[in-house]
């Protein structure tokens, strides 16, 4: 799906001018978005409503965007929990990921009403990993979760420049994201695979702790465990 956006946000220059929000009865600002669990401890503290960039990465062909569309939410977190630490950044709005080459902005995911915390509001940036015949991103929003990074990964190959969002295939089953461990480093190798070790906790038999070699078929648009 391709998608330019004239007169629009991405191709502009981007402001963070925050709106005056929209507050409750006790005079706290009030989220648009539906519930999640860390909504009780998150403080709105503005509403953004101009487009924001999150995350920006040049590649060879073009260059990688996490963009908002719509209202943004910016707070902080009351308390620490596993997925932040106390006064650390929330964010939230309707993101997508969008790649931009040659003028054109092609849309390689959106990601609806999504929150993420951040120590700062730092511009976040895709982890690379090159293979024989594409890069690929990895964009992990979400610093911490306590049961392992979840990662999403855009391949742009080398030939043409195209780019796209890759699928993740384990043991039969398909997903839209990479858990791995938030120890251990993800690592190109020799025979053109990625090695991703899983998250272990407490209790993690031996067998599912060994990382897993990952190969990549472009003609699928997939990431595939061996």
């Amino acid at each position: 799906m391709e998608a330019t956006t004239p007169g629009k946000n991405t191709n502009q220059e981007t402001t963070n001018n925050p709106s005056t929000p929209e507050q409750n009865s006790s005079g706290d600002i009030s989220s648009v978005f539906p519930k999640s669990d860390l909504t009780d401890s998150i403080t709105i503290d503005s509403v953004n409503e101009d487009q924001s960039i999150q995350a920006e990465q040049q590649t060879e062909k073009g260059t990688l965007l996490m963009v908002s569309n719509g209202k943004e939410e910016r707070g902080h977190l009351n308390v620490s929990s596993t997925q932040g630490q106390e006064g650390d950044q929330t964010f939230q709005s309707n993101y997508s990921i969008v790649y931009r080459h040659e003028d054109q902005d092609k849309v390689l995911l959106e990601l609806p009403s999504y929150l993420f915390v951040q120590p700062s509001d730092k511009t976040l940036t895709f982890e690379r990993v090159s293979f024989k015949d594409a890069d690929v991103y990895i964009l992990t929003p979400q610093y911490q979760t306590g049961h392992g990074l979840e990662g999403y990964l855009f391949a742009v190959t080398k030939q043409s420049g195209d780019a796209f969002l890759l699928e993740i295939v384990k043991e039969g089953q398909v997903y839209k994201k990479l858990l791995y461990s938030e120890s251990k480093p993800l690592l190109s190798v020799d025979n053109d695979g990625l090695v991703v070790h899983p998250p272990v906790g407490a209790g993690t038999p031996e067998e599912y702790a060994k990382g897993a070699l990952y190969k990549l078929d472009l003609s699928k648009k997939q990431l595939i465990a061996e």
